[in-house]
């Protein structure tokens, strides 16, 4: 019995050894796990700022019990990674979420840029940010048989960055005004604060604006302003000011204004601030305007245009002068300016202006060019946009209206020629001058008529002495008529010139040779009656 007890205990042992499995050789595995560390060597920013972060990830690889190279780089290898940086507990402002790195073997990997704000009030000091890092990776490698086999993890831990917000000056554009106008010049003044906590020394500001319509400083600076301040305290603000120009094609609206400090820091070492910015609005323009044109202008006569001149705009002028500048060579104006001096915003002054007009000129309405120049507060001088009034020119006026009353001559006479004038027009005359030319067969030693005065309507008759030659033919001629006058305004003009036809004919009187046979004939009959009467 105790013989079959020890056969059956034996046979439940080697059932139970061979179902417990063996553990494997220790020589066959490999264990280890990826050593992770995060890092940021360039760490040190300043209020106000936006900036990239850059980050580092650093695997050391830890290796408990090492083995075949492929297995022991598997062991030690992140893989799958993503890294947050978190801004809990801090003035810092992160802006990039959660950063996929992918599989990171021994080595650093990077760097990976998160952005990041440090706000205007963020205090100097230095800061831990916490950096959450996942990533899977193989902690166990089984190469005891012919197919390996793996033991996968998961890790899961947070690190921390430093960071440091330095003490350092930091500036801000805290006030601008402009005096400045479109189309003018004008100072620009600008107020700068250190809102850092660091003074800066050896300042150099530079102030920039970035638009075409605005230029500072003088010509050659390439609308650059500078300016220079030896120590900037803390919280200390420095006003500057700068010439400022501004085209004419700018319109009423705020314009950029740039300025950037160049430093030394307490340590000595130069620095450059960032851009602060801030706007400038140029004034309205200085602008004028024409008002109340009239004029009395007529094709071939001369006359004037006049009206009144307003300064439309914000500021006082001086030395004003109104400038004509005709487009057309049929108007002749007498003068081009006319002086108006010093003329306040919202004065005004009146203006005329002689002129002639050719008698090649057409009627009708015509532009005129206007322009004011014009010194401005700074003493600068200025010209304005063109003012273009409209003015009427009318047709050639036909005054007077000539007829020949007695105007037929025989050849070789003297005669008194009378022709008679009317005034067509509704404008009185006075101080007619009628100058009669002659050409062969005419000659005249009375060419010259006058009239005192011609009203609208009225008629006077011209008379002229007018020779005709010997040796002229009968025919049908003329002679010339040239009339000026005088206008109410006092104006001279020359009227017309009038062409008045001429008739003339042969003599029909007796001549010598014909009188000489009838004395003959006569004397004849008489001696002839006188011898027949003493017969009887």
């Amino acid at each position: 019995m105790t013989a079959v007890r020890s056969a059956l205990g034996l046979c439940v042992l080697v059932l139970t050894l061979a179902v417990i499995p063996v553990p494997a050789i220790a020589g066959d595995q490999v264990i280890g796990s990826p050593g992770i560390s995060v890092y940021s060597p360039d760490n040190e920013f300043v209020p106000g700022q936006e900036a990239s972060l850059p980050v580092y990830v650093s695997n050391n690889g830890r290796l408990r019990r090492g083995g075949p190279a492929p297995h022991v780089d598997r062991v030690t290898t992140a893989r799958g990674m993503t890294i947050d940086v978190l801004d809990d507990g801090s003035p810092i402002e992160v802006n990039t979420g959660r950063y996929p790195v992918g599989r990171v073997p021994e080595g650093t990997q990077g760097p990976i840029p998160i952005a990041i704000t440090i706000p205007e009030d963020a205090q100097p000091g230095t800061y831990e940010i916490p950096v959450r890092v996942r990533y899977s990776y193989t902690s166990l490698v089984d190469y005891s048989s012919t197919t390996p086999e793996y033991n996968d993890a998961f890790r899961n831990r947070v690190h921390t960055l430093e960071i440091t917000i330095r003490d350092t000056p930091r500036f801000e554009i805290t006030n601008t005004s402009s005096t400045a106008r479109i189309n003018g010049q004008g100072n620009t003044s600008v107020t700068v604060r250190n809102v850092g906590t660091e003074p800066a020394t050896d300042a150099t500001l530079q102030f920039t604006s970035p638009s075409e319509e605005i230029r500072l400083g003088t010509p050659s600076q390439r609308s650059h302003g500078f300016a220079f301040v030896n120590t900037w305290e803390p919280g200390e603000s420095h006003t500057f000011e700068f010439t400022t120009s501004v085209t004419d094609n700018a319109v009423s609206r705020d314009y950029p204004l740039t300025s950037i400090v160049s430093y030394e820091d307490p340590d000595g070492i130069p620095r450059t601030s960032e851009n602060a910015t801030a706007g400038i609005t140029p004034g309205a323009e200085q602008t004028f305007a024409v008002e109340d044109v009239s004029g009395s202008l007529y094709v071939g006569e001369p006359g004037s245009i006049s009206g009144t001149v307003i300064n439309t705009g914000p500021t006082t002028i001086d030395s004003a002068v109104l400038v004509f500048s005709p487009e057309t060579p049929t108007i002749d104006p007498v003068d081009t300016t006319v002086s108006l001096g010093r003329l306040e915003p919202g004065e005004s002054d009146s203006f005329s202006y002689d002129l002639d007009v050719a008698k090649r000129a057409s009627a009708g309405d015509r532009r005129m060019n206007l322009t004011v120049r014009y010194r401005d507060p700074h003493d600068d001088r200025r010209v304005s946009d063109p003012i273009e009034p409209v003015v009427s020119i009318s047709p050639e006026r036909t005054w007077l209206s000539v007829t020949p009353e007695d105007a037929t001559f025989e050849t070789d006479t003297d005669n008194r020629m009378t022709v008679r004038i009317q005034h067509t027009e509704r404008v009185p005359l006075r101080d007619l001058q009628l100058r009669l030319t002659t050409d062969d067969p005419f000659s005249t030693e009375s060419g010259l008529a006058y009239i005192e005065q011609l009203d609208p309507g009225d008629t006077e008759t011209a008379a002229f002495e007018v020779t005709v030659d010997e040796d002229a033919v009968a025919t049908q001629s003329s002679v010339t008529l040239n009339v000026t006058a005088e206008r109410p305004d006092e104006e001279e003009i020359v009227v017309d010139t009038y062409v008045i036809p001429v008739t003339v004919r042969e003599d029909t009187g007796t001549d010598d040779t014909t009188i000489l046979a009838a004395g003959a004939f006569l004397l004849l009959v008489v001696l002839l009656a006188g011898w027949w009467w003493l017969r009887w």
